[in-house]
């Protein structure tokens, strides 16, 4: 039994960079470089005072996780779900961001800012 080599792949090398971003949609992830950014413009995404209270989880299939450290914040950011997905789409797209999910633990554990 042969196996098939799928049509778009071809003997030459390719850049790792081009493989990388091929598998991430198939996982659904955003573009590398748009979760990089998101990560960097985190604080002026949420605002200076509730970015110490939370921190981007990950993004997955348009859906942004955030955790936060107490249940208050979370609500709060729940509320503004709406405006948050909009900022973030403005900065890196629409349909990158579609959703928002907020869980409370400890930001603090692994900064994602």
């Amino acid at each position: 039994m042969t196996t098939r080599r799928p049509d778009h792949r071809s003997d030459e090398p390719r850049p790792l960079r081009d493989s990388l971003a091929e598998v991430s949609a198939d996982l659904g992830l955003p573009e590398p470089d748009a979760l990089a950014f998101l990560i960097q413009e985190w604080e002026s995404l949420v605002g200076r005072d509730v970015a110490p209270h939370c921190r981007l989880t990950s993004l997955r299939d348009g859906v942004l996780r955030v955790t936060v450290d107490t249940a208050p914040r979370g609500t709060q950011l729940r509320y503004l779900e709406g405006e948050l997905v909009e900022r973030a789409a403005s900065l890196v797209g629409a349909d990158v961001v579609r959703e928002l999910r907020v869980r409370v633990g400890s930001p603090s554990a692994r900064r994602g800012r």
